[in-house]
């Protein structure tokens, strides 16, 4: 980008960040102020980019005492609708900023997030709560929680110019900057600059990175599902994605030969209380002895020979159990960095991915297999979606029955095990995607597309219903449409305080279920307790009734003996217990539920072969807890020591590794 600001690019101190950076601009809005309201720029424009089709755009307009930054895209119901303001005085100084939501006819809403420097001092306000003011000195960086891209890239040339690239927030903590690469290419007739930076705060695992140009302004955000890219390099994403995903892949092999504890060829567990999941019971002071990645002995001590020199791990009074399956996990880059040890540190072994990039989720797949990444093993089900405006975050369109069959082909070439449908995608192709499931013999799951039912989707082929939330909606068909287009989230947060559970509808859906054998993965920890808002469902008007209502469709789910998944939706794993104690609480015993986390997801999976128990000849994923969690499932907090395909895993090591 040219004009103002961008000439200054090499000394600007200031600047912004969206997500969980807080930054300021007070030093470069200064500057910004002192240009020529005049100022052209040569992209005040940039678009939202979902795959390769056009989400949203984010515009940019600076005048002598503002500047105005929209950030607009369409994410399925949701997505981003953000305007930040940046008020300038007429001596070029800074008086302020603040954040506001666009809204539906384009107006910008109240201020949700407020700043204004006042001589040494800045004064916060967050909505309707009180003004805070928080001292700030010389290297002090203030600023808006939120933000926009264009404001990442504020940051990226600020910490660029300061000593170190290190900058410290006026919360705490530091934010520094490192160029992971810097590169040319030719766009419009001449060549330019591109450089990769990749900001981290304090000691995170976490980066965020901004492609910047020669003037230190904006080319493109980093590697996620939307990606803000300025227009005219849009050819570039590709070339830009391949070396972020290099260095990326790179962080993550470094990083685990640091998160594994070494151990001999053999691993000797002692004294431990052996959870056997195919029986549901609480085996006493057995011994499990691993070589390599299975495990090839379980018994009491007496009937176990252990060899010379294996490693031994007293687990007496503790929980030896299988390690656990999250069955609803979103792979992303970052997963092979602080992501995965998260997993592996909530006791996760297995992470059935529900939506993800190919290429990103093949490569973490194939070297965690490989011993290369310190995270879960992964089983893939491929994303499919339609074309609609309210596609989700992915390449695989169907438009029609041979892209169908095509992306159904694609998957089973590269492993996946199951096909997700999503909510666009047009009714009349689901016989032939379950067709072409079953031929590669993998299963077929998703959303209920709009237009049908969850009866009609069972009926053309799906094993299994993703999100209880849909045995709400499936009830109020036209609450889809009317009075305006709204997501199966928000139907279900509306109507579960006052539904009846116990109804005769209800009754005869589950059991249509049961008699089909289908399964519900319900992510009963997003709508319990208003994490419905997390899926753009907004917050319950009585969520009291609404968590009672879940609770009840669990017991009545089980009851029926229609089998539960247990998955969390997120990508870290961190509410996989939240997820187990939602079942038992609605009382289901907990040598159950830990069933459910276990045994029955590796059947499911048709993975029962070699994971999902402690035996003989399965592959070593297991979990040592300081606790019983077949007695009470908040235990589950207490897990010292996983192994992964026999590699050891101290806890305490992942959560250190995640903080340094």
């Amino acid at each position: 980008m040219r004009g103002a600001g961008a000439d200054l690019a090499d000394t600007l101190p200031g600047g912004f960040m969206r997500r969980s950076l807080s930054v300021s601009a007070v030093i470069l809005l200064t500057a910004l102020a002192s240009a020529s309201a005049t100022a052209q720029t040569a992209a005040s424009s940039w678009i939202v980019d979902n795959h390769g089709r056009t989400a949203g755009t984010m515009e940019v307009r600076r005048t002598r005492d503002s500047m105005i930054v929209r950030h607009i895209y369409t994410d399925r119901n949701r997505g981003g609708r953000v305007e930040t303001r940046y008020a300038l005085g007429p001596d070029g100084g800074v008086r302020g900023g603040e954040q506001r939501a666009v809204l539906p006819d384009g107006s910008a809403g109240p201020a949700t997030e407020r700043f204004e420097v006042v001589g040494d001092s800045v004064r916060f306000s967050f909505g309707t709560a009180p003004t805070a003011t928080i001292a700030r000195t010389a290297s002090s960086i203030v600023g808006l929680r939120g933000g926009t891209p264009f404001e990442q890239a504020m940051v990226a040339r600020t910490l660029l110019a300061l000593p170190d690239r290190r900058g410290s927030m006026i919360a705490g903590g530091d934010l520094r900057a490192s160029i992971i690469a810097d590169t040319t290419f030719r766009t419009n007739g001449r060549v330019q600059r591109a450089r990769l930076v990749m900001m981290q705060r304090g000691t995170t695992r976490n980066h965020q990175g901004v492609w910047l140009d020669e003037k230190g302004e904006l080319l493109a955000t980093d590697v996620q599902w939307f990606i803000t890219v300025r227009r005219d390099v849009t050819a570039l994403l590709p070339v830009f994605r391949a070396i972020e995903l290099k260095w990326r892949a790179a962080q993550g092999e470094a990083l685990a030969k640091t998160a594994v504890t070494a151990t001999n060829t053999h691993i000797a567990i002692i004294n431990g209380d052996v959870f056997d999941s195919e029986a549901g019971v609480l085996r006493p002071a057995q011994t499990v002895l691993v070589r390599g990645d299975r495990i090839v002995a379980v018994g009491a001590a007496e009937t176990v020979t252990i060899p010379a020199g294996a490693t031994i791990i007293d687990a007496k009074g503790k929980t030896v159990m299988p390690g656990m399956w999250d069955m609803h996990g979103h792979t992303q880059v970052g997963q092979q960095a602080g992501l995965g040890l998260t997993q592996l540190a909530n006791g996760l072994t297995t992470v059935r991915d529900m939506a993800a990039d190919m290429d990103v989720a093949v490569s973490i797949r194939d070297r965690e297999r490989a011993g290369k990444l310190a995270t879960p093993r992964l089983v893939l089900a491929g994303f499919i979606e339609g074309p609609l405006a309210w596609a989700g975050p992915t390449e695989a369109i169907a438009r029609d029955e041979a892209e169908a069959r095509a992306w159904v082909s694609k998957y089973a070439a590269n492993g996946y095990k199951q096909i997700k449908l999503y909510n666009v995608v047009h009714p009349d192709l689901i016989p032939t995607i379950a067709a072409e499931a079953k031929k590669h013999g993998m299963l077929l799951s998703g959303h209920i597309p709009r237009g049908i039912s969850i009866e009609a989707a069972v009926a053309l082929g799906y094993d299994e219903i993703q999100h209880a939330a849909f045995l709400f909606s499936n009830f109020f068909p036209d609450s889809l449409y009317l009075p305006t287009m709204r997501a199966y989230s928000q139907v279900a947060t509306a109507v579960a305080p006052t539904f009846d559970v116990n109804s005769a509808g209800m009754t005869k859906l589950l059991d249509f279920l049961k008699a089909r054998g289908t399964a519900i993965d319900g992510t009963f920890n997003l709508w319990i307790g208003g994490g419905g808002a997390i899926v753009g469902a907004g917050g319950s008007t009585n969520q009291m009734k609404a968590d009672s209502a879940y609770m009840q469709l669990i017991r009545r789910l089980y009851a029926h003996g229609i089998p539960l998944i247990a998955g969390t939706d997120n990508s870290s794993g961190s509410t996989f217990r939240r997820e187990l104690e939602m079942y038992e609480m609605a009382g289901i015993p907990a040598p159950r539920v830990l069933q459910i986390a276990t045994i029955d997801a590796a059947r499911f999976m048709k993975d029962a072969a070699d994971y999902g128990s402690i035996s003989v000849g399965k592959v070593a994923d297991l979990i040592i807890v300081n606790g019983k969690p077949s007695e009470k499932i908040s235990e589950l907090a207490k897990i010292e020591t996983v192994l992964r395909a026999g590699r050891r895993y101290d806890v305490d090591t992942l959560r250190a590794r995640l903080n340094r």
